[in-house]
């Protein structure tokens, strides 16, 4: 094997796939990159068992060939370079590294030992989408999901395809984020189909594709997903098990919506937040005139504050207690200048914006 490549193109794809190199002592191949160059392609492998990355890296290649080389030092040794070109050769078991005034041998594994990233039977259709899209749904319900050992299917986001529409949702049980995505923004060669993909993939698609513009091909079998461009590749497995039949807990009608600057409410929450106890309480209510809505928390040791921020109210007046970070989760994942706090008399509070019926976001109260 012998490559030349540009040290910036060779850093991002170090950069792509390192979160799924492996750390189980069991199997040290883990521990490595597998660098291969065949069919006029080098591409960079990693793989945990759980989740595998494939970044294609542009480069020239002189000679084809595979090796598989701890992930730690190659990493290090990439990033640290000051070059713009690098030469990776094999040499027996060794990898040279070199540059014009750096030189690195490195001893590496056979390729043919590296495990074979899996590959995903799609044979149920595929979802396309453009990388922006993709990124834009997945961040704005991911925030609601919660790592459990308990419930597996809360941890992860439930993407669900029927009727033409594509829906993305995630629940900690406390509150629930649900995106639909425009069905001109995607296609799809599937009618229908449904799965739970594990929280820590979805953090790695929104890190892998955030700056990328192509279009993400997406498919999945009864174990494994697979999101895909013409330059990474991640396959992970699926999370086994029911997603919660939230529908249920979505209000039919809303009795009481108050309409509040998003901009406005977050630095309230933001300053008032700062007494609250260690329950992370904070008390969002009505005040006499129903025109403005009060935040108030307070602590024994350190005290208590209140912060009052116009509205505009539409039904009767209320009084609720929050956990401030999931409330203040809920006002982020939009990105107007207006929120509608929706309330019943019991039950969970909607958190929508006026500008956009795609998204919502719901919260239960601690107490109201």
């Amino acid at each position: 094997m012998q490559l030349i490549i540009l040290r910036n193109n060779l850093a991002e794809g170090v950069a792509a796939i390192e979160r799924a190199v492996g750390v189980t002592a069991n199997l040290p191949i883990l521990k490595s990159v597998l660098i291969s160059a065949s069919e006029n392609r080098i591409v960079l492998s990693a793989t945990n068992l759980e989740l595998a990355v494939q970044a294609i890296v542009p480069g020239k290649i002189i000679q084809e060939g595979s090796l598989a080389v701890p992930f730690t030092i190659f990493a290090t040794v990439v990033k640290n370079l000051n070059a713009e070109r690098v030469s990776l050769d094999r040499d027996g078991s060794k990898l040279v590294i070199t540059t014009d005034n750096y030189n690195a041998s490195v001893q590496g594994m056979e390729g043919d030992d590296f495990p074979i990233i899996p590959a995903v039977q799609g044979g149920s259709g595929e979802v396309r989408i453009q990388a922006e899209t993709l990124v834009r749904s997945l961040g704005a319900v991911a925030g609601a999901a919660q790592y459990s050992e308990i419930r597996p299917e809360i941890s992860g986001v439930y993407f669900s395809l029927a009727e033409a529409q594509l829906t993305l949702a995630a629940t900690d049980s406390f509150r629930l984020a649900e995106k639909k995505v425009l069905a001109s923004e995607f296609s799809a060669t599937v009618e229908a189909t449904s799965f739970i993909v594990p929280l820590r993939t979805v953090e790695e698609v929104l890190r892998i594709f955030a700056k990328t513009n192509e279009e993400v091909r997406i498919a999945a079998d009864q174990s494994q997903v697979l999101f895909e461009t013409q330059a990474r590749k991640l396959v992970s497995r699926l999370i086994d098990g029911r997603f919660p039949e939230y529908q249920a807990i979505i209000p039919k009608s809303i009795l009481t919506t108050a309409v509040v600057s998003r901009g406005e409410f977050i630095d309230a929450l933001k300053l008032t937040s700062s007494f609250s106890g260690r329950a992370n309480d904070i008390s969002v209510s009505v005040g006499e005139s129903k025109k403005c809505i009060e935040l108030t928390s307070a602590d024994t040791i350190v005290g208590e504050n209140h912060y009052q921020v116009p509205m505009k109210l539409k039904g009767d007046r209320f009084s609720i207690v929050f956990n401030w970070r999931y409330l203040l989760d809920g006002l982020r994942v939009y990105s107007g200048n207006e929120i509608v706090l929706g309330v019943n008399q019991a039950g969970p509070v909607t958190i929508t914006d006026p500008s956009d019926h795609s998204l919502l976001y719901i919260l239960m109260p601690i107490k109201a």
